[in-house]
């Protein structure tokens, strides 16, 4: 089938393209919008992932933040002594196994983290306000979809 002169194949190929463009620009439009909120405490991009994490999912080991971020053990345990100098997580050895580390939010870090992640959700919020909730219902469903396939194939 072809669409306007370009196959299905290009069309597809086209269309992901500019969704994954379009993500892309929303995630670095979310960060940029956030830098007001930063001046208090300068994070870097992984920084801010580690707190979100921690937000979402409570103390976490380095394997656990690696595994969930996709980001190498390295990266993270750096990630994690720059939060730890900053204030922004305690770390702490399992009584169990001292190879392990269990990463926690500070109360510093946990107000940190919520406050930026009330003000994105806030900053979206006026958007998607403008959308009918089939339409939002539908999207959600869609990323949730293709995350699940995504995650599947890792």
């Amino acid at each position: 089938m072809y669409y306007g002169g370009m196959s299905e194949k290009d069309e597809l190929a086209e269309y992901q393209t500019r969704v994954i463009m379009t993500i892309l620009h929303i995630m670095g439009n979310l960060r940029h919008s956030g830098m007001d909120m930063l001046s208090e405490v300068e994070l870097s991009y992984p920084q801010i992932l580690v707190l979100y994490a921690l937000l979402e999912r409570g103390t976490c080991t380095i394997g656990d933040l690696s595994r969930h971020l996709k980001i190498s053990q390295g990266v993270i345990s750096r990630t994690v002594d720059r939060l730890l100098e900053k204030g922004m997580v305690e770390r702490e050895r399992d009584s169990g196994d001292r190879r392990v580390v269990k990463v926690t939010l500070s109360g510093e870090g946990s107000g940190h983290a919520t406050r930026m992640i009330t003000y994105h959700a806030e900053k979206f919020g006026g958007h998607f306000g403008k959308v009918s909730k089939k339409d939002r219902d539908a999207f959600l469903e869609m990323l949730q979809q293709i995350d699940r396939a995504l995650e599947e194939e890792a």
